[in-house]
């Protein structure tokens, strides 16, 4: 019976389920950094957008630390909550049964809710990329497995629904990208790439993988150059509004100076990684020397950029769409576990990929198991939601702390070695 269900069982109704559900969840509650973006969208619509990043006052509201596609994104949806604030009101005053609760629901909480709605379609769509794709590289049968997993999935179901923190839309674009390079459908790789880090500049740290691809495939120079252009057009699009100079010299500068080096420069922010089993989770400035010679944010980088060049001279030696995806979880879990300033969901983006390698290689099933529940512990420190009893003692205990952190570390070095065992990945 169950076997027959599952063969009844089409894509399109596990699509309708995971949409009804985080329906459902959807107005039950958001982080605070929903309520900084909800205040980015609100002055970005008062104020005019040239200076908003360089002389715009925020005040306690937190200065904008996300490129120009997240302010879009956050003015856009400015603009829909004052559309349906005005039919709401229009209702309100008009008809006098309706609940007058409503609206103040709506005025208080309704721009934020809005703010979250873009995220559960990224949900759905992430859910379907990944149906056919299993389906392409396997069979329905397990493209269905994969899908429903996504659809239950708990780290997804908290990062957009509860939480609100837009991972779901760059690693939808990230991983569109992905595909699109290696079917060496260029253009369209630079648009989903370009989509992904322009609303949130995480997914940067895959870079370097797509430039082994690029190398692999021996791209013609003209569609380089081709390729330059359609980013350096969308660069220019999205910066243009925002630009008090030359929009190329401005874009660089604001990456580099406001952007990149993110809003806490501590040595961890809440990751629980390598340095959180030095010094646990409590603040401290990464500009502090390491025995009075190089700063931990230094060392940090250079420990990285090791560890990249190696996973990469391993990538170009063993090219293959297994071998990008596996790329993309290690360099994703060596920049979370050594890299400071990290902050509790950046192991996210490795997620998807070591999901996708299950169906490769059933040994990857236990790495995806044990990174899960270390992601979603890590995410649900300091931000209690729902209320789980157990955890919040748990997670109350440094000893806890380093424990997680000691297995996301070790995880990060038992990923690495497989690439030594496996050759042909």
């Amino acid at each position: 019976m169950a076997k027959t269900f599952f063969q009844k069982l089409t894509i399109k109704n596990i699509l309708v389920v995971s949409t009804i559900s985080r329906l459902f969840l959807l107005p039950w509650t958001y982080h605070g950094d929903v309520v900084v973006t909800y205040w980015w969208g609100k002055f970005a619509q008062e104020f005019t957008w040239p200076g908003y990043y360089d002389w715009l006052n925020f005040g306690g509201y937190g200065r904008p630390d996300q490129p120009m596609l997240n302010i879009i994104y956050n003015w856009l949806i400015r603009l829909l909550y004052d559309f349906i604030y005005k039919i709401l009101w229009f209702i309100n005053i008009k008809i006098p049964l309706f609940p007058s609760k409503i609206m103040s629901w709506y005025f208080f909480h309704g721009n934020q809710i809005l703010l979250k709605l873009p995220m559960l379609i990224a949900d759905i769509f992430l859910i379907y990329f990944i149906y056919k794709f299993i389906s392409k590289q396997f069979n329905v049968s397990k493209a269905k497995i994969a899908a429903i997993i996504l659809a239950v999935y708990p780290p997804l179901f908290h990062n957009s629904i509860i939480w609100g923190s837009g991972d779901s839309i760059i690693n939808l674009f990230a991983l569109l990208a992905v595909t699109a390079l290696y079917k060496k459908e260029y253009y369209k790789f630079v648009i989903f790439y370009l989509i992904s880090v322009l609303y949130k500049s995480s997914l940067l740290i895959w870079a370097p993988v797509f430039l082994v691809v690029i190398l692999k495939q021996r791209i013609k120079f003209k569609n380089l150059i081709l390729m330059g252009g359609v980013g350096s057009a969308l660069i220019y699009i999205v910066s243009r509004p925002f630009a008090i100079k030359n929009s190329f010299v401005w874009f660089y500068e604001t990456m580099t100076q406001k952007i990149l080096p993110g809003a806490m420069p501590q040595i961890t922010s809440n990751a629980m990684n390598f340095w959180a089993i030095i010094f646990g989770l409590k603040p401290r400035l990464d500009e502090t020397l390491f025995i009075n010679i190089i700063s931990f944010r230094s060392l940090s980088l250079i420990i990285c950029l090791i560890l990249y060049l190696y996973l990469l001279i391993i990538l170009y030696k063993n090219y293959s769409l297994k071998s990008i995806l596996l790329s993309l979880v290690q360099i994703t879990m060596v920049t979370f576990v050594f890299m400071t300033r990290m902050h509790e969901r950046y192991t996210f983006p490795a997620l998807v990929p070591l999901l996708l390698l299950c169906f490769y290689d059933r040994q990857f099933i236990k790495y995806f198991i044990v990174l899960s529940i270390t992601h979603y512990l890590n995410v649900y420190n300091w931000w209690f939601v729902p209320k789980i009893p157990i955890f919040i003692s748990l997670l109350k205990y440094d000893v806890i702390i380093r424990s997680i952190s000691a297995v996301n570390l070790l995880l990060t070095l038992k990923l690495l070695t497989i690439r030594l065992k496996e050759k042909n990945v």
